[in-house]
């Protein structure tokens, strides 16, 4: 699978023309981690969006001790420190072999800087993906302070 068809069965661009995406793809470098390597851990600044071809990735906090979550195949990590820059707040680790394809800001900034267009299109996909994720977090806590009472 090429990588524009890759992107397009990632769920946040499901809606993101195929021409926004065939720029986004100009800018991917795809990578493959081995079962128990490291993709991103806290302190660290990558600045890159990570698309999971294939394979299980599973996030734990260093702050909390919480439940890790797991991101297949589709999914992505890593948004909000490629909107911000900011270090990143979990550990992702490949559970298996994990194909990704890597958008680092530092690349892609340039191209959709010609394209206003295709960077709104573009950032709006990650801020409506990243608000999705809000409301239900949101929604589970409000649940959990129901069933506390």
């Amino acid at each position: 699978m090429d990588t524009l068809q890759a992107l397009k069965q990632v769920f946040i661009f499901k809606d993101v023309p195929d021409p926004v995406l065939q720029l986004v793809a100009g800018a991917a470098e795809e990578t493959s981690v081995s079962s128990g390597e490291t993709i991103a851990s806290g302190g660290q600044a990558p600045k890159a969006l990570y698309v999971i071809r294939n394979g299980t990735v599973r996030l734990t906090s260093e702050k909390r001790d919480t439940a890790p979550l797991l991101f297949g195949s589709g999914e992505t990590i890593g948004e909000v420190p490629f909107l911000d820059g900011g270090p990143v707040g979990v550990t992702a680790v490949a559970l298996e072999r994990v194909d990704l394809l890597v958008i680092r800001s530092e690349k892609l900034d340039p191209i959709l800087a010609g394209n206003p267009e295709a960077a709104y299109r573009f950032y709006k996909a990650i801020a409506v993906s990243l608000a999705k994720r809000i409301r239900r977090v949101v929604g589970m806590l409000a649940l959990a302070a129901e069933r506390e009472k």
